[in-house]
């Protein structure tokens, strides 16, 4: 201390007392001299905020001025066992600990050096908030594919990924949308998913579990077999069935426990059946994608046999009725050999012979004569062609005939396997005397009946009588000669061409009975070609199958 203090000796040791802010000089002399300096005012930390986030807290210290400015900032985290400098007032710590206390001091120098106050402060930074997983939900569910849909609360940090798992958290998929669609599922299958998130720190969410099923594949139904209809040897059924998750395709059908067959219709005619018999049907669908349908069962009988003849018997209710007359004792100028008899104009009379075609062809139409016994006798509805009776001018027995041999050989083999059904029967071919004034029961009595010859032929193949024609029309006509039947022709269906009947002239060798526009004549030479009808009788076990007797719909049979 250099300077010269009045009153004090020179020299000495200058001492500095913070508390009182005085300097001292210490002499060496005996007498002490005190100086006295205005008190030095040093900046002051009057506070200290802070704001803080999971891993950061930054400080902001609020000083009162000093005599010079502050400098630099002095901020420690751990209690001051280490400080980081600053030339401002706001330090941040990063990288800290999530929800962890921090002891921060703080201090500052101002530009002389002169040291603030120092202040302590303890903060805790916030604990990190996960993201959470609220709902999981479902959505178009199909058989095969299920999409869920994931409702979620933001943590501390933004979602970014999403993981799904179907097997209960064995494996998951990740992806980034909060909605996500398992496909490649079993139908009807319970899946127990589990999901969770993560945030762009990495930090996952809590386990959502949810358990959903896909739907189960519905298969087709039969819901009914309903029989439509039934012969004697066919059953016929409508199937009604419903989609299940596709539409019906095939339709399968079985009876009596045989070979299904597929048909892609609901109808079903079973053929070839039994007569009155009951019959176990099964059936059962296919849709589109092959699954099939349950086998569903019923049942149904075929109707019991009818033959023929008694289907034509049946018809019959009163005489001329449905155009059948019933020659009993009793029907006045009849056969009277209890025969059923077509007789009119055009009575529902045709059958289908010789084919089974859903139309019977033309050639194949015959008509029934009548019901004699147990066996019907038919004719062709139209000509087999133009015939001498027999080449030998001086010959007309029947069974040395040319024509008796045409129609048992050529013409009955050319319905080949319908032979069978046609009767060999004892024919009446005696023949008779011509007179023009004989009646139909003149001419039966005479051919067929109680006055007839004894000449019999047994055979398949004949033609028709002379009293067939004549009963043929209507019974108002049957007082008619024969003769003289021009005028019944508009009511005898047997009339229309000029034809050889059965029956000779047994009055000469020269001659047989033919029908004419005119009516019976029975002074034809038998080498003199006429059109020929074939004629027989079916056998007494023949069925009938259908038909109205009509053209267009004609008797069917077995």
């Amino acid at each position: 201390f250099n300077n010269e203090l009045s009153g004090c000796e020179r020299g000495g040791e200058l001492v500095y007392d913070r508390e009182t802010n005085i300097v001292k000089l210490i002499s060496s002399g005996s007498d002490k001299c005190y100086v006295y300096f205005d008190k030095y005012n040093v900046a002051k930390i009057t506070n200290v905020t802070n704001t803080k986030t999971t891993n950061s807290v930054t400080l902001t210290v609020t000083t009162q001025a000093g005599e010079n400015p502050i400098e630099k900032y002095y901020f420690s985290k751990d209690d001051g066992q280490s400080y980081e400098e600053s030339t401002s007032n706001t330090y941040t710590f990063s990288n800290l600990n999530y929800g962890t206390t921090y002891k921060f001091k703080v201090y500052a120098k101002d530009t002389l050096g002169y040291e603030t106050n120092e202040e302590s402060i303890e903060v805790t930074t916030d604990s990190y908030v996960n993201p959470t997983v609220n709902n999981v939900t479902t959505s178009n569910v199909t058989m095969s594919s299920i999409t869920l849909n994931v409702t979620t609360s933001t943590g501390t940090n933004n979602i970014t990924t999403y993981y799904y798992s179907k097997d209960n958290g064995s494996s998951y998929v990740n992806s980034i949308s909060s909605s996500y669609t398992f496909s490649g599922l079993s139908a009807g299958t319970t899946y127990n998913f589990k999901v969770y998130v993560k945030d762009s720190e990495g930090y996952s969410s809590n386990v959502y579990s949810k358990s959903a099923a896909t739907n189960a594949y519905v298969n087709p139904v039969v819901n009914s077999i309903t029989i439509t209809d039934t012969t004697t040897d066919s059953i016929s059924i409508r199937v009604s069935a419903s989609k299940g998750t596709n539409s019906v395709a095939t339709y399968y059908y079985s009876i009596n426990n045989g070979t299904y067959t597929s048909s892609s219709s609901n109808t079903k005619t079973f053929t070839g059946l039994s007569a009155g018999t009951t019959y176990t049907i099964k059936v059962y669908v296919t849709d589109t994608n092959g699954v099939s349908s349950s086998i569903k069962t019923s049942s149904a009988q075929t109707e019991s046999a009818i033959l023929l003849a008694d289907y034509i018997k049946g018809l019959y209710t009163s005489q001329g009725t449905n155009g059948l007359y019933y020659h009993t004792s009793s029907l006045a100028n009849s056969a009277a050999d209890n025969s059923y008899r077509y007789a009119g104009s055009s009575p529902n009379n045709y059958v289908c012979f010789g084919s089974d075609a859903s139309t019977c062809p033309s050639d194949n139409l015959y008509r029934i004569i009548g019901v004699f016994g147990s066996e019907v006798k038919l004719i062709k509805s139209t000509s087999y062609g133009s015939y001498v009776w027999n080449s030998d001018f001086s010959d007309n027995t029947w069974g040395t005939s040319d024509i008796r041999n045409t129609l048992n050989s050529t013409f009955l083999n050319t319905i080949s396997s319908w032979q069978n059904k046609i009767a060999t029967h004892t024919w009446k071919v005696g023949g008779m005397a011509y007179n023009s004034s004989y009646k139909a029961k003149n001419y039966y009595d005479i051919e067929v009946g109680s006055s007839s010859s004894s000449r019999t032929d047994s055979m398949k193949i004949g033609l028709m009588y002379v009293s067939d024609y004549g009963y043929a029309a209507s019974n108002s006509y049957w007082t008619t000669a024969l003769d003289s039947y021009s005028s019944a022709n508009s009511s005898n269906w047997l009339s229309g061409l000029a034809e050889w009947t059965i029956s000779p002239n047994s009055s000469s060798s020269l001659y047989a009975f033919v029908v004419l526009s005119t009516g019976i004549y029975g002074n034809s030479n038998v080498p003199v070609t006429f059109a020929v009808r074939p004629s027989f009788y079916l056998t007494s076990s023949t069925i009938y199958v259908s038909g109205s007797g009509t053209s267009s719909d004609p008797i069917r049979i077995n």
